[in-house]
């Protein structure tokens, strides 16, 4: 299972627990948002370590139990399970399962991005426009929102592509610029581009790509699709 999810989700942090113990410090250390349970671990039954993180949650979190004993459904229910796989399981059941499950995840936090958009512009609190900080070997480079037309992923780093057609490239993933919404009215539509939506001229659903004010194309993965029509229809 840790051999499939990598090599098909290699943006999934994943973090592994062999027992209840383990599971225990991952889930207060990392807050994980998708807990994928097998049912009996060596240590116990993990449906009451579930019951004390539900109790004790500081955010919400979906659950995927994996499991050979149909009769553990009924339970899983209870913690709202969004599905219930049985073993032995095929790499592509187990894969359709995370990615409708992570795409949930990634709606709610879409649009909780997407009302933080509307009330915002590119001009902060203070009167100013935003601004971003980035750092290479060579230099430390102060760019306004409006400046940047996308970010590329490239593995560990990222890519700014500006409007004046230079890119800097700096040593960190494209992860870390969209959860911390350092980049206002910027969205994910690839896993490997985050797009300035004010540059977007363009989307041609027959093709799953955006056309920038530059005439740049740029690939809308299946998975974003569902994310950037939501954000035409609310304009």
């Amino acid at each position: 299972m840790k051999q499939i999810l990598r090599e098909q989700y290699p943006e999934i942090t994943l973090h592994l627990a062999c027992n209840l113990k383990e599971a225990a410090l991952c889930f207060y250390k990392y807050q994980p948002e998708l807990l994928l349970f097998d049912i009996n671990l060596p240590d116990g039954n993990s449906f009451e370590l579930l019951e004390d993180f539900h109790k004790n949650r500081k955010k919400g979190f979906k659950v995927i139990f994996i499991t050979a004993h149909t009769h553990y459904a009924i339970s899983a229910f209870k913690y709202n399970a969004l599905d219930f796989i049985l073993k032995p399981f095929m790499p592509k059941q187990l894969c359709e399962t995370v990615s409708r499950v992570v795409e949930q995840i990634e709606e709610q936090q879409y649009f909780k991005k997407l009302e933080s958009f509307f009330k915002q512009t590119a001009i902060g609190v203070n009167g100013q426009e935003k601004k971003i900080v980035l750092k290479t070997q060579e230099a430390i480079h102060v760019l306004r929102h409006k400046e940047i037309l996308y970010l590329k992923s490239d593995n560990n780093y990222t890519e700014f592509h500006l409007v004046e057609e230079k890119s800097i490239v700096v040593a960190q993933p494209l992860k870390k610029f969209e959860e911390n919404n350092a980049l206002t009215g910027f969205l994910r539509v690839h896993q490997s581009y985050l797009v300035n939506l004010q540059y977007v001229k363009t989307f041609r659903k027959n093709q799953d790509c955006l056309l920038l004010d530059n005439d740049k194309k740029i690939p809308v993965s299946s998975r974003k699709r569902s994310q950037l029509l939501a954000y035409f229809n609310e304009l």
